[in-house]
């Protein structure tokens, strides 16, 4: 046993020797990664997040919830649903509509976003200007320089506008309170606020507009049904419905915030989210420092076995 012990010793003292005998080249070869990394911190351009709190507005279900308790039956005697306002599934197609590749493919292009999400490189705080790829870009032309023939037709895949897309902008939920958290982030802390308070507003509007829609088209449907039938019992029936729809159709047009509602409004970000720049110097160096360490190791007992 003590042979054993005595082994694993000189093994160990043999181990440092090797590495004090060439304490010299492992700190140079720190030090230059700690310049790289120090050159790569400075290279990476500055980028801003933009963070909103948000809750599902639950006021107007309750409402409509209230105003559609003892109609259900007479609704669907009609085909209508009643349920057509923000219901449940609103906050579901919401997040939904985050990841969407239509949703977001459709909100680039109506805010133009397409060419500071796709080329831009770093804002200049000075001159409040972003900085264009010019290889991706052309500003003058106005067209994308992709393939061999670019034209004003040719643009970037969609696969990768979602993509970049996602990167900038994220959804979070907590589990226990349901509080949802969606953040921008960009070069142009600006524009990361920006982006925010214009995406809410879409998801907001999309769904908005979408139950004005079926409302109303449920309301002239039941109009139609008015003027074709001589029962009594149905004329009240139709009636009372259409007096239901008319009501959820006055609560989907009186609130803006339909179904995102925010806490905490998009902030306008004053300090930097990236790039972490004293980690990556300090986790450069510490990567140069293991990887000469190691370096040495091999040589020293590569060495060894040959002699």
């Amino acid at each position: 046993m003590s042979n054993v012990v005595k082994k694993q010793d000189i093994s160990l003292s043999e181990l440092f020797h090797a590495l004090y005998e060439k304490k010299l080249t492992i700190v140079i070869g720190s030090l230059v990664f700690a310049i790289i990394s120090v050159a790569v911190a400075l290279y990476l351009p500055n980028q801003y997040k933009s963070k909103s709190t948000l809750i599902i507005n639950s006021e107007s279900s309750s409402k409509l919830a209230s105003l559609a308790g003892n109609l259900g039956g007479l609704a669907g005697m009609a085909g209508i649903n009643l349920g057509g306002g923000q219901d449940n599934s609103n906050p579901l197609i919401a997040k939904e509509l985050v990841t969407s590749q239509g949703f977001i493919l459709k909100f680039v292009e109506k805010h133009n976003l397409l060419v500071p999400l796709m080329a831009a490189t770093k804002w200049d705080p000075v001159s409040d200007e972003l900085m264009i790829d010019d290889t991706k870009y052309d500003q003058t032309k106005q067209i994308w320089l992709f393939g061999d023939k670019p034209t004003k037709a040719t643009k970037p895949k969609s696969e990768d506008i979602v993509k970049e897309f996602k990167e900038r902008i994220r959804l979070s939920e907590d589990s226990k309170t349901g509080v949802l958290t969606l953040t921008s982030e960009f070069y142009s802390p600006k524009m990361a606020q920006q982006w925010l308070i214009l995406f809410i507003d879409e998801i907001n509007e999309t769904i908005r507009q979408y139950d004005i829609e079926q409302s109303t088209k449920s309301i002239d449907y039941l109009t139609g049904l008015v003027n074709e039938t001589k029962n009594t019992h149905f004329l009240q029936t139709f009636n009372t419905l259409i007096e239901e729809q008319t009501k959820k159709l006055m609560l989907s047009k009186v609130r803006l915030d339909y179904v995102f509602k925010s806490i905490d409004p998009p902030t306008l970000p004053e300090k930097k989210s990236k790039p972490l720049r004293a980690i990556i110097c300090v986790a450069g160096t510490f990567l140069g420092g293991l990887l000469m360490s190691f370096w040495v190791l091999v040589r020293y007992f590569s060495r060894t076995e040959s002699t």
